[in-house]
């Protein structure tokens, strides 16, 4: 470690300086700042320690200048109590650390010891992607692969997300992913894989059998690396086990959810209930016949669906054996996004919606309610019905009115796509999707591309480019999680 010390009274800190060297610390020390700019020009430290009051330019115009010979290098300043205002001055040139007058050694000690800690994580922490980088390499293409790669990739974005080999490789995975979907989903129903439409079998139902309590939520719209984000949330005290599977296309919630609560596939459910594949109105009636059909015909059950941000406030459990709580307005936050310029500002990119998402769990209490039940006797599910991602690239459909909505997806006899990041299914069964008159083929989107008419394709990107969608085929979207909390 080396330390550039920039004080004009720096002859009354030789024990000090002595101290440093005694642990191992190399100091080189001036007395003016015009020395220490040009040692800078010379030299490189690790630190630099700096008087904030000096005759001649003082301490903000000597940091400023730093910045520009030497922007990488952490600088402390030294300053009086009554220079608190100087701490306001400093923030925006990315002070390192302040240190208050009168110093003593074992302060300069910590602070030392405190940038060699930052180093260190940040040594670790570029070793850790590294080896998980090689590791997602190595996995293989096909179920298990990427669910792997999913987790992986999803687990670095929640720790580093603006890490641009990230960004790089998650553009890359997802193209691959894109056409290994394309090829591989109809066959997937033939295994027994953990999918949206048995989780709740495979998961929840047989702790209920057993006489367990259970509370489940759904989140809707709500990604891998934001239930990442919940649990840090949580104390040491609860036991977190995470389960990843993939969900169901499209990914959309009128599918998905509903597939989650009926137990059932979306043509399954639409060769019972027509009607009820067109909105989420009757996900309740749906669980009730999927507990009847597994022989749990007598479990009192609790089903709140919570559309606001004050319903999440006041969420509250009558003790029953399985308590089930839908977070119904995530989805919503994303949408309305596009269209409020005010939430365009607060949630202007991925990161920002994130946080914004953030606090408003963090301001319900989310996980204090978590807590309660878990303590209340309750083991505690947690999952979403689909991930979403911030589109990128416009891709022309070709159709007419019988098209559907949509800018990941649409459904429609006359849909057609030629460009790269979008295809067509045109066996819907294969999929496990209903074919409806006028809707028996579906164009859908893979990686960050979105559909636009080629009436005016500039026009659509200009409004759309940016947003906040799902329903196509990425790792975001479709590698989801099961969270399962307990004492």
């Amino acid at each position: 470690m080396k330390l550039l010390w920039v004080d004009d009274e720096i002859e009354g800190f030789k024990p000090h300086l002595k101290f440093l060297e005694r642990e191992g610390i190399k100091v080189k020390t001036v007395d003016h700042p015009e020395d220490a700019l040009k040692i800078l020009r010379k030299e490189t430290f690790d630190l630099i320690l700096l008087d904030y009051r000096m005759p001649g330019m003082n301490g903000l115009e000597t940091l400023k200048r730093i910045k520009r010979i030497s922007p990488n290098i952490p600088v402390a300043l030294v300053s009086m109590i009554s220079d608190k205002d100087v701490i306001e001055e400093t923030i925006a040139e990315d002070i390192f650390d302040y240190i208050i007058k009168p110093i003593k050694p074992t302060q300069l000690l910590a602070l030392v010891k405190r940038l060699e800690a930052d180093r260190l994580k940040e040594k670790l922490k570029g070793k850790k992607m590294s080896e998980r980088y090689s590791e997602i390499l190595t996995l293989p293409e096909n179920y298990d692969g990427w669910i792997k790669k999913g987790e992986l990739l999803l687990r670095w974005k929640a720790e580093n997300p603006e890490d641009e080999m990230l960004v790089e490789e998650l553009s890359a995975q997802n193209n691959a992913f894109g056409r290994w979907i394309h090829e591989n989903y109809a066959g997937l129903f033939n295994e027994d894989y953990l999918r949206s439409y048995n989780i709740l079998e495979k998961e929840v139902f047989p702790l209920l059998r057993s006489g367990e309590k259970v509370a489940f939520f759904v989140f809707d719209s709500f990604r891998f690396d934001q239930f990442l984000h919940l649990v840090k949330m949580l104390p040491g005290s609860v036991n977190v086990e995470i389960v990843p599977y993939m969900g169901i296309l499209p990914t959309a919630t009128v599918f998905a959810r509903n597939a989650i609560f009926a137990g059932k596939t979306p043509d399954e459910i639409y060769k019972l209930h027509p009607d009820w594949l067109k909105d989420n109105r009757h996900e309740m009636e749906l669980l009730k016949e999927n507990l009847n059909y597994h022989g749990l015909r007598n479990i009192e059950f609790g089903f709140q669906k919570i559309n606001s941000q004050a319903q999440l406030r006041s969420l509250s459990t009558k003790g029953r054996q399985f308590e089930v709580f839908v977070l119904n307005f995530l989805d919503l936050i994303s949408h309305l996004r596009q269209e409020v310029e005010a939430l365009k500002d607060i949630a202007g990119d991925e990161a920002s919606f994130i946080r914004w998402c953030n606090f408003i769990l963090k301001d319900a209490k989310i996980d204090v309610f978590i807590q309660n039940l878990i303590k209340q006797g309750y083991t505690v599910f947690s999952t979403t019905d689909h991930g979403w991602v911030e589109v990128k690239h416009p891709v022309i459909i070709i159709g007419g009115e019988d098209l559907t909505q949509g800018l990941r997806f649409k459904f429609g006899d006359s849909a057609r796509v030629k460009d790269k990041g979008a295809f067509m299914v045109y066996n819907l069964s294969e999929w496990k999707l209903p074919s409806i008159r006028t809707k028996s083929r579906l164009a859908i989107t893979y990686e960050y591309h979105f559909l636009v008419y080629p009436s005016d394709p500039n026009v659509y990107k200009k409004i759309y480019e940016g947003g906040i969608f799902h329903g196509g085929i990425t790792l975001e979207e479709l590698i989801l999680p099961v969270l399962k909390l307990s004492s």
